[in-house]
């Protein structure tokens, strides 16, 4: 998804449809800064917005607790953001130049700056960044949502800068995105809920009829019973669930105690509350989604009635 700016002086956009779409794309971004190397500053989330990039983080494999302690990521509150977008033009040159400057004094090999533009329209330090990236070892990634633009604005913001993080979903309705990361590979972000269950299945089947049949479940923060007992019995040959956090894991096991049958009925949906500390996020199972960075640790894969967790 991400355009790879080699070396300094990147300065891109993503033109964001979902919020899922937002977190993939920043999230990949900060991974990449990290690789080389250079601080990485987001800027303009909201602290339930920063929790949840923190999850997405986590749910890539990410040690986020390590880079937040000792500096390599500077997640800015929300109101320093808005206070820096604000700033008049020469002094907003000064202070990210100033960030730079202490990133390199820090031993860092130079800045990634990037976030969500905390506005409607097109952020007004667009040029100001345009010259820095020129002058400094500094990347910029300017997230902008989709709706607070025109479809003009949108299309200006493409224009005015270097590269876009493109949108390359197989499918993305705003409450579950479906990505394709690499060959043979699916992966499920976001809730499948039933008013989207017919449209992702068959996302889903087409891709596995195309031979891709692992599927990453760990950013799957909702699946009603009856989507996953379809992806589980509804698809020749089977699919292969990979990273299965807590929900779908506990999900599985409940259907395959129930041998696999019939979809399952309303009755079936447990509520139950799900805390512990580990590698995945919790969120209530079926009502709501959370807005902290908590944790569960996955038990062993299992083989049940064809299904493979992993």
């Amino acid at each position: 998804m991400l355009v790879d700016p080699a070396g300094a002086g990147w300065h891109g956009c993503a033109v964001l449809s979902s919020e899922e779409q937002g977190w993939e794309a920043l999230a990949d971004f900060v991974e990449q800064g990290l690789g080389q190397h250079r601080r990485v500053v987001v800027s303009g989330l909201r602290l339930d917005q920063q929790a949840q990039l923190l999850r997405r983080l986590a749910e890539d494999g990410l040690d986020t607790e390590a880079p937040l302690l000792d500096g390599r990521v500077i997640l800015m509150p929300e109101e320093s953001s808005r206070e820096l977008v604000t700033l008049d033009l020469k002094d907003l040159t000064r202070s990210v130049a100033d960030q730079v400057g202490r990133a390199l004094a820090d031993g860092h090999q130079g800045v990634r700056l990037g976030g969500i533009f905390p506005g409607a329209g097109i952020g007004p330090y667009e040029s100001v960044l345009d010259e820095l990236v020129r002058a400094a070892p500094l990347d910029v990634l300017c997230g902008y949502d989709r709706t607070s633009l025109t479809f003009d604005e949108a299309q200006t913001v493409r224009v005015m800068h270097a590269g876009e993080m493109a949108d390359d979903a197989e499918y993305d309705d705003g409450l579950l995105r479906i990505t394709r990361p690499r060959p043979g590979w699916l992966r499920l972000a976001g809730r499948w809920e039933r008013q989207n269950h017919a449209a992702a299945l068959a996302v889903v089947t087409n891709a596995a009829a195309a031979g891709h049949r692992n599927v990453d479940t760990s950013s799957l923060r909702f699946v009603d019973p009856v989507g996953l007992h379809a992806m589980l019995t509804g698809i020749g040959g089977g699919l292969r669930l990979q990273r299965p956090n807590h929900l779908v894991q506990r999900l599985a096991g409940l259907l395959a105690n129930k041998a696999i049958g019939p979809a399952p009925a309303d009755d079936f949906h447990d509520e139950q509350a799900l805390t512990g500390a580990g590698e995945c996020p919790v969120v209530d199972p079926l009502r709501r989604r959370s807005d902290e960075a908590r944790w569960l640790r996955s038990s062993p894969g299992s083989r049940n009635a064809g299904l493979m967790l992993t």
